[in-house]
């Protein structure tokens, strides 16, 4: 497939400095409304101030949008994927309103997220058709190869690469889609047939195509991640810029990349997640060259004021779900412990502080294997199933979704004790390689996690205050997500005692909630221990 064209006039501009602007967006997950946090010491440093919330939203996105374009001569807006997924609205919407809202405010290109695949490929299709004005990129992503009804018109509107001709100066873009962790493919158990293809044989054909339709500068708009990023720009040559998105990490300044081949610096920039940031590029090309390049992210906080065409459309949204959900709707109250003295309560945290288990996480696990027709000996779920704090104060419906956003269910199997210790490596390989954070949380189980870059395990195992016994049997409960093999968790794939009860997960943690009132209490939404990482 060529790359699309763009027609447009085309000035000379030999031998002359031209400016370039690239506006950036990423990893939105859903947040198409204002929500309240903590920012993190890290959110700080790059401007997102405490005290300034709420944060995010797109009416507020689209007032930067708006604001830059009008500041800028040649100007592209590029997103780096996952807008789904992450908050009530895509819940209830299925995807409309992140599609549409991506449209009016203007976004020319998005690369394929792994969560645009949450609710399948078809519904992908669906809302894209419907609502999607901007263009659709995965390079590396062949659907055609599939039988699925679906599979020829996402290879229709998903296109390789794009040229923009911006007056006189032509921007070639590749996508380059997730390759990593294609989570939602996998809880498709596989079925949805999308060939992956690699990157070091996509990108030098792209090149060559963008190359021979005589593009000022290559682009990568990417949702693989920050190191796979920094090793194409390092290995491959002819890539001008990676603009990329999955890690949800913002990195101010950019990152810069010399290619082993030409010598080339590449940029490459991520812009964060969550609505939290937009990014601003700002390029001096002569002839193909990249002279100099300045970098701007704007934060997304109550100072910002809303574009009033988004608002009005996110107010239809808002009330609807405010109808149909009673989103502030107070389940319980957050007043977790505090060191600060000024302070009377604070959030439920999804990380533990030593890396191993959480609040929230063990509050999980626990509500999961206590429910009433579960009840099982121990509970293991993934730590990224919780992808957002719960601010200290009212616990409201809202905070619920935004924190637990997916619809996983519990299921539920028998493990052998050589089975649970499997289990429990692997979970100390996926943590080792990322930082020795845990990636799960468990219940009615403590562990040692060995974070050995060179054999990560798991050791003194104690399964209900008794160590772990090998050839004995327990009943685990889990999510239906890793219990179908996702992220990874092979060794419950391939179990065949499974149970899938379609209970959703999110809504035994909204009647634990309910239950207490306030949380913590002494032995519950508290971190105890019971992962104990050695490093």
């Amino acid at each position: 497939m060529l790359p699309r064209q763009v027609d447009g006039d085309a000035p000379d501009l030999s031998g002359q400095d031209v400016r370039v602007t690239f506006l950036h967006t990423s990893d939105l997950h859903s947040r198409l409304l204002p929500y309240d946090f903590d920012p993190s010491f890290t959110d700080n440093g790059l401007g997102l101030a405490d005290g300034l919330g709420s944060y995010g939203g797109m009416g507020r996105i689209g007032y930067i949008l708006k604001r830059e374009r009008a500041q800028a001569g040649r100007v592209l807006h590029l997103d780096s994927g996952d807008c789904f997924q992450g908050a009530i609205i895509f819940n209830e919407y299925l995807g409309e309103a992140e599609m549409r809202l991506f449209s009016e405010v203007g976004l020319d290109a998005a690369v394929i997220g792994n969560h645009e695949f949450d609710l399948g490929a078809q519904n992908l299709a669906d809302q894209y058709s419907a609502w999607g004005t901007f263009d659709l990129l995965a390079a590396n992503y062949d659907f055609e190869s599939s039988d699925e009804p679906w599979a020829t018109g996402l290879e229709r509107m998903a296109l390789p690469s794009a040229v923009y001709h911006l007056d006189g100066f032509k921007v070639g873009v590749i996508g380059m889609a997730n390759i990593s962790s294609l989570n939602s493919i996998y809880d498709q158990s596989n079925s949805l047939g999308v060939r992956v293809l690699e990157p070091a044989d996509v990108l030098p054909r792209e090149i060559s195509k963008l190359e021979s339709s005589g593009v000022d500068l290559v682009v990568v708009v990417s949702h693989m991640g920050l190191d796979d990023d920094q090793e194409l720009a390092r290995t491959i040559p002819g890539i001008d810029m990676f603009i990329g998105g999955h890690h949800h990490v913002a990195i101010d300044p950019p990152l810069v990349v010399v290619n082993e081949v030409t010598g080339q610096r590449v940029p490459v920039v991520h812009s964060g997640a969550f609505a939290k940031f937009v990014g601003r590029v700002d390029l001096v090309v002569r002839d193909g060259e990249i002279l100099s390049f300045d970098y701007e992210l704007f934060p997304i906080d109550a100072t910002v004021p809303d574009d009033p065409h988004i608002l009005d459309i996110l107010e239809e949204y808002e009330e609807a779900l405010e109808d149909s959900f009673n989103t502030q709707q107070v389940l319980g109250y957050a007043c977790g412990e505090t060191l600060d003295p000024e302070l009377q309560c604070e959030k439920l945290t999804r990380y533990g502080e030593t890396g191993g288990d959480s609040m929230l996480g063990n509050f999980a696990a626990e509500a999961m294997r206590a429910f009433p027709g579960i009840e099982t000996e121990i509970a293991l779920t993934n730590t990224l199933g919780i992808r957002a704090d719960i601010p200290a104060g009212d616990i409201t419906l809202d905070d619920i979704y935004n924190s637990m956003p997916f619809d996983n269910t519990i299921a539920t199997m028998l493990l052998s004790g050589g089975e649970v210790q499997e289990l429990l490596d692997y979970v100390a390989y996926r943590s080792t390689e990322r930082g020795c954070q845990s990636q799960a949380q468990v219940a009615g189980i403590t562990f040692d996690m060995v974070c050995d870059p060179d054999d990560p395990h798991a050791e003194n195992i104690v399964i209900n205050g008794v160590p772990l016994i090998e050839d004995s049997v327990y009943e685990l409960a889990t999510n239906n997500y890793i219990a179908n093999g996702g992220s990874g968790f092979e060794v419950l794939e391939r179990n065949t005692t499974k149970t899938f009860t379609d209970i959703e997960i999110r809504d035994v943690v909204i009647a634990e909630i309910i239950k207490y009132q306030t949380l913590p209490q002494p032995g519950v939404a508290v971190e105890d221990g019971r992962i104990h990482t050695v490093y």
